[in-house]
């Protein structure tokens, strides 16, 4: 619940913006008018209908062409650059990326979570951030939709909204050619084309693009067949194809149908060295393996023994059909996409063997879904209903398996202390040696699938090169369906009420198979303890009477050599589980225009994101003996926000002047987190997180011809809540990935220099304070407030012939961490999966 300090303090920053925004239109009504220039008016769909940016009663940042172009946004992370309180980063592949708002958000490592913050593409919702990720080729605007958007945008919407609207083609004939230069190897070719195949009834556009760059981390790769070769990670190689038609067959119908393809072939993700302690480079060292300590981030210099690839197939088609008909506007929005991808990782992050991903590495989605909309006027009501549905098939392969070096680094940490110090590469066997008298024990107190014996294996044949994870393989079904409402009735002329309602049904299947190419050492512990051998270890001793020190040493040693992916306790049983949830989002707002400049609003939205299941291994079911694991639920919650919101809307001194403010406070309940503990990732539901702060908007046509500025800020103040459930390191802290200020401003100065000709500059920055990047909040992964400066300056001619632009981004060469990760059995030693670094270019244009 909503605390009282927190009540208190919501209510007084209400009341402050209503009393501001009331004496503002007093001095506004004296000073505003005469010839000057006026911002812009951007035409957004947030509520699904076509209206002025600055009429929709919530908070939304809206950034057209002109915008975009200047701060060099081509896809979702791009936008962090001039949209406050945004976060989006990658890790372990660009198809991991996750956005944030106002500080919630998904981890987005497992797909089994779906995104709290959705992307819709022309109107069509990718339902992983990171399929939404790529080049989006010509933008024509992009809406950034703060807080719950459970209404109109359905389920997985809970923290807000990133609705992208492309280009559309035109009845004129037209064209654009564009190449874009830089160092790291940087080159993006695109090309469009677009115009009338019948006049006024069916037009089309063509779009391409074709991108290549070098990688920004120099890679240290030792495959340990020869010396270490030095290439390049991030790096890359894609291109894309969409191609648009736009039907009018009377003034009545209007339809646009879209196909696009797109395919990446790329070496990323590697991860730097964050912070690392000497002990686990010492062990690292010890099997001749390699890591870069002390760590030093800004030489950007990663390791491995193995490339990191990922490969991307991403298509679909949609068709959005607009009918005029006697009661109202009929829209129907029907699309069904695939991607897929493939990716090779050396998930240890270092020169040294230690474990991998290769072949059997896989995810496919394949997604169809059809919404149907009416909407109308009558009278004072603008109302609208609506359906949706949609059916989701998500194939998921794994493979993590052990390397050369794994016996002997974990041989070294198991008995590290004795002589020589950093251990024995016997070590594994030894500790079994220790354990095997225990076995009888195991079996005389019936420990379930225990057999009375343990074959010790032989040094070097305890944990052989390739064992692990042969193959997991989870297929999960996802059917959604809902119907919704959303209607705005004006009271008076000054004051409106809007109300919205919609209810989500979905349900999933998701069914795994499990094979196992177990260890030695590993099948001597299940055979001597059975399918859970930790708990039968522990059971075991403590009947023999040893003592706690010593249980938990030998429990701590046999969860190391017998990690999840080399067991087979669900090779038999796998998973075959069904969830269904089922729940009613909605909003209520009220709208009062004090002028017909200033607007205030205040109201109250539900979002809803969707329960699913970790894929991933989980030993949560009941034992029998013989099978292992059975009825196995890796399931989790649906997360639910409510969220407050008062703010205004102003647009001033004859428009010269948009300036927008809110305060808003939102409650989250049953959480969704997804962390890694260094070996696998947990999800685990928090109770509560309450986010609250205010938001900022402006956009100024100074004095100046040709000089806009815009900008923004964010105070965002987002915790985990303090109930006993919640893991203590976690209680009243500041969740991950969420800075408390953000601030943005972008400067665009355009004005003509001789003849036709005319001069572009654009400087565009972002700050942030500081924030942990992890989700345990471990110290050792703090990211220190930030500023990323970007920056543009260009000549051009006047009817857009040609232009040519020199840009710079990131131009203080900030080293930062997008997300900060321990490293693989590493204890003390942190990785980190880099922002981008300083890059620079020169892009040409011409237009026709």
């Amino acid at each position: 619940m909503m605390s009282t300090f927190t009540r208190t303090a919501f209510l007084a920053a209400a009341s402050t913006l209503a009393i501001g925004a009331a004496a503002q239109a007093q001095v506004f009504e004296q000073v505003g008018g005469g010839d000057r220039r006026t911002v812009d008016t951007i035409t957004v769909t947030a509520q699904q209908r076509e209206e002025s940016s600055q009429d929709v009663p919530l908070s939304i940042g809206a950034y057209d062409t002109d915008a975009l172009e200047n701060a060099g946004v081509s896809d979702i992370k791009d936008l962090i650059s001039i949209a406050p309180g945004l976060m989006v980063t990658s890790t372990q592949s660009e198809t991991i990326t996750t956005a944030r708002i106002r500080g919630i958000g998904t981890v987005g490592d497992n797909f089994g979570l779906e995104s709290s913050v959705g992307v819709y593409i022309d109107g069509v919702f990718r339902s992983r951030n990171g399929v939404g990720f790529g080049d989006l080729g010509e933008i024509d605007r992009i809406e950034v939709l703060r807080g719950p958007q459970g209404t109109l945008f359905g389920k997985n919407t809970s923290a807000g909204v990133l609705n992208v609207v492309t280009a559309s083609p035109e009845f004129e004939y037209g064209g654009a050619l564009e190449a874009t230069v830089g160092d790291y190897g940087y080159n993006r070719f695109t090309g469009s084309l677009t115009g009338p195949l019948i006049e006024d009834v069916l037009a089309f556009r063509l779009f391409a693009a074709k991108g290549e760059r070098d990688g920004f981390q120099q890679l240290i790769l030792d495959d340990g067949n020869g010396p270490a070769e030095v290439t390049e990670s991030e790096t890359q190689d894609y291109y894309t194809i969409r191609a648009q038609a736009l039907w009018t067959p009377s003034e009545t119908v209007e339809g646009r149908v879209i196909m696009d393809y797109s395919t990446r072939e790329e070496l990323c993700c590697s991860a730097v060295q964050w912070d690392y302690a000497a002990t686990p480079a010492a062990f690292v060292n010890a099997v001749g393996g390699q890591v870069l300590q002390p760590a030093n981030p800004e030489a950007r210099v990663a390791y491995a023994n193995r490339e990191y690839e990922q490969n991307i197939d991403d298509r679909g088609i949609s068709a959005e059909f607009d009918i005029e008909m006697p009661i109202g506007t009929l829209t129907s929005v029907t699309a069904w996409r695939e991607w897929s991808n493939s990716r090779t990782q050396d998930i240890d992050y270092s020169t040294a063997d230690i474990a991998y991903r290769a072949d059997g590495n896989f995810t496919d989605l394949t997604r169809f879904s059809q919404e149907v909309r009416l909407t109308g006027i009558w009278g004072d009501l603008d109302w609208l209903v609506g359906g949706f549905l949609s059916h989701e098939e998500l194939e998921l392969g794994d493979a993590i398996r052990y390397g050369d070096d794994w016996e002997g680094y974990l041989g070294r940490l198991l008995t590290a202390g004795s002589v020589p110090p950093l251990g024995t590469p016997a070590g594994v066997t030894a500790v079994l040696s220790q354990i095997a008298p225990l076995a009888p024990v195991a079996a005389a107190i019936g420990v379930p699938g225990a057999q009375g014996f343990m074959p010790v294996p032989p040094p070097g044949a305890a944990i052989p090169a390739g064992t692990g994870t042969a193959q997991d393989l989870y297929d999960q079904t996802a059917e959604s369906w809902a119907i919704f409402t959303h209607n705005t009735y004006r009271l008076t002329d000054n004051l409106a009420l809007t109300a919205g309602l919609r209810y989500t049904h979905e349900t999933k299947n998701v069914f795994a198979t499990f094979d196992t190419n177990s260890p030695a050492a590993c099948g001597a512990l299940e055979t001597a303890f059975g399918p859970d051998p930790v708990s039968g270890l522990v059971a075991a001793a403590s009947a023999a009477g040893l003592p706690a020190s010593s249980i938990s040493g030998l429990a701590t040693a046999a969860g190391n050599i017998c990690l999840p992916y080399g067991r087979t306790a669900l090779d038999q049983t796998g998973y075959d589980r069904e969830r269904t949830d089922e729940q009613i989002s909605g909003t209520i707002r009220l709208t009062y225009d004090f002028n017909d400049d200033i607007m205030g609003y205040a109201g109250y939205s539900r979002g809803f994101k969707a329960g699913g299941f970790n894929l991933d291994r989980s030993f949560n079911g009941p034992l029998d003996g013989a099978l292992g694991y059975t009825d196995v639920d890796s399931g989790f919650a649906p997360e639910i926000i409510d969220a407050y919101e008062i703010g205004f809307k102003s647009q001033l001194f004859g428009n010269v002047l948009q300036l927008n403010a809110n305060a808003f406070y939102q409650e989250v309940e049953d959480f969704q987190l997804n962390t890694f503990t260094g070996i696998s990732f947990v999800v685990n539901s928090i109770e509560s997180v309450e986010s609250y702060g205010v938001e900022i908007d402006f956009a100024y046509a100074t004095p100046i011809d040709g000089l806009d500025i815009t900008g923004g800020y964010a105070y965002v103040n987002a915790e985990y809540g303090n109930e006993a459930s919640t893991a203590p390191n976690l209680r009243g802290k500041q969740i991950s990935l969420s800075p408390e200020n953000f601030l943005t401003a972008q400067v665009i100065y355009e004005r003509p220099l001789f003849g036709e000709v005319w001069g572009l500059a654009s400087l565009d920055a972002r700050y942030v304070s500081d924030y942990n990047t992890g989700s345990d909040l471990d110290p050792e992964k703090l990211q220190e407030s930030f500023t990323l400066l970007n920056a543009r300056v260009g000549l051009n001619h006047a009817d857009g012939r040609w232009s040519i632009e020199a840009w710079g981004r990131n131009l203080t060469d900030e080293a930062y961490a997008q997300v900060a990760f321990d490293q693989f059995a590493q204890s003390g030693g942190f990785g980190a999966f880099m922002g981008a670094p300083r890059t620079w270019g020169v892009t040409l244009r011409t237009e026709w």
